[in-house]
């Protein structure tokens, strides 16, 4: 059944049916913001389930305002522009050094498009790794790959096939997503890997710390979830709550586990301290949002 439109107007006297208290700014934000980005997507930490199951309809917990789904709302919102400003970061770091140990062990220009220069076609020793469907990754990449370097029309790509006989892969990968990044990694020899995750470690100055070593299994799980959190971010989707991998279970506190490798540690230091910010601001400005986060592991953040 289609969704007809509404007015303002009766935007606001649907919360008031479902038992959430709206005010005089209710109208604007809902102008502003839009009904659908702010109740529906923030209502459900303020559900009532068993009085929705009696009603047969949403219904909200006694006492929830409007103001309260509002200030969850920017609260994500502020959240995914601060984790993205980080996460750009790691995504270029991961960019360049792929791009250039790959670039060192094949010196070739287009040696990206020889599939042999990539792990073993062996599905058992690729399965070794800790990855699957090797041969459909591996021509999923390749063809990304061909239709980057032979068909984009991105202005630099254009220029080197204008006037190069090919383009290097330094180049190329200003072109390539996260995602692509990511399987482009998961594909590298495995010596290519290691060499990988120690130059990561080197270029965020880790070098000789704790975080002086990891291995590319954890290089594997952390892009991986990455990837997912930055996709998040990009398209504007709920992030407080976020939870990515193949069983779920990496929620936003364990992303910045993984993001930490990635990053430096003042750099580090600045996302924590502007998510402690964040949680303290809104958790004061709507106590329903402060009981919300505590129970999304918010309230260890500070701590780090």
């Amino acid at each position: 059944m289609s969704k007809l439109f509404k007015t303002i107007e009766e935007q606001i006297a649907l919360p008031n049916m479902r038992g959430v208290k709206t005010d005089s700014d209710t109208s604007t934000i809902l102008l502003r913001e839009s009904y659908y980005s702010i109740v529906n997507g923030y209502k459900e930490p303020f559900m009532d389930r068993e009085a929705s199951d009696i009603a047969q309809d949403d219904r909200c917990k006694k006492g929830t305002e409007f103001s309260d789904l509002h200030s969850l709302f920017k609260l994500d919102r502020n959240l995914r522009e601060a984790t993205f400003y980080y996460l750009i970061r790691a995504e270029a770091l991961v960019r360049t050094v792929c791009s250039y140990t790959f670039s060192e062990a094949h010196r070739k220009p287009d040696s990206y498009l020889d599939q042999s220069n990539f792990a073993s076609d062996s599905e058992e020793e690729y399965a070794a790794y800790g990855l699957t469907n090797y041969r459909f990754n591996l021509q999923k990449l390749h063809s990304a790959l061909f239709n980057k370097a032979n068909k984009s029309n991105r202005e630099f790509i254009e220029h080197y096939r204008s006037n190069h006989s090919s383009i290097p892969l330094w180049v190329l990968s200003n072109d390539m997503t996260f995602g692509n990044i990511e399987h482009f990694c998961n594909l590298m020899k495995p010596d290519e890997q290691l060499l990988v995750c120690k130059r990561i470690v080197d270029a965020t100055g880790k070098t000789g710390s704790k975080y002086g070593f990891f291995s590319t299994k954890e290089m594997r799980i952390g892009l991986d979830a990455l990837v997912k959190f930055r996709n998040i971010c990009a398209h504007d989707e709920r992030l407080y709550c976020a939870q990515v991998g193949g069983r779920k279970h990496v929620d936003y506190v364990h992303m910045l586990a993984y993001l930490r490798r990635y990053i430096t540690e003042s750099e580090f230091r600045e996302l924590v301290e502007r998510v402690a910010m964040l949680v303290d601001e809104f958790s004061d400005e709507s106590e329903a949002v402060s009981h919300v986060l505590a129970k999304m592991g918010f309230g260890s953040i500070g701590s780090e």
